[in-house]
């Protein structure tokens, strides 16, 4: 027998292995989670319920940070912690049980011209936000909020 003809062989073999692992994959909660993940590029891919927001000013300066009582935390300037906290991935989620009065000031971000500013209210300890009136979830700002209001 030729050569080529157990190189055909083997080719299929190593095929009918690749699908039955593709299938292993497939049917496990893997895939599913990394879908769901905020911060997943393959979630974004085959069309997860997160979308991207940048919530601030074109070119802010700086935003500051509240805690839940109103007073100011930390400001950032740095283009890179601006960056962490204004450009987020947004995901729906139920108003059920959440009052319209329970959100406070966690963000004001301060745009270029003087007196522009845009606040993101957030409902304390929960992933839940607001600007503008339009409520929204985001795992990956509260995250990035915990991270940057430590000292």
């Amino acid at each position: 027998m030729k050569s080529t003809f157990y190189l055909k062989i083997g080719m299929m073999v190593l095929a009918l292995v690749g699908v039955f692992y593709g299938m292993k994959a497939l049917d496990g909660g893997a895939l599913e989670d990394k879908a769901s993940d905020p911060q997943s590029a393959l979630g974004l891919l085959i069309g997860s319920d997160y979308r991207p927001l940048n919530w601030c000013p074109e070119k802010a300066p700086k935003v500051e940070i509240f805690d839940p009582a109103g007073a100011l935390i930390k400001t950032l300037e740095r283009p890179e912690d601006i960056s962490s906290v204004c450009e987020i991935m947004m995901g729906a989620f139920s108003m059920e049980g959440i009052e319209e009065s329970s959100f406070k000031k966690s963000l004001a971000a301060h745009g270029a011209a003087a007196g522009e500013i845009v606040i993101l209210e957030q409902v304390p300890g929960k992933p839940v936000f607001r600007v503008k009136g339009m409520p929204f979830s985001s795992p990956m700002l509260s995250k990035a909020l915990d991270r940057l209001a430590a000292p």
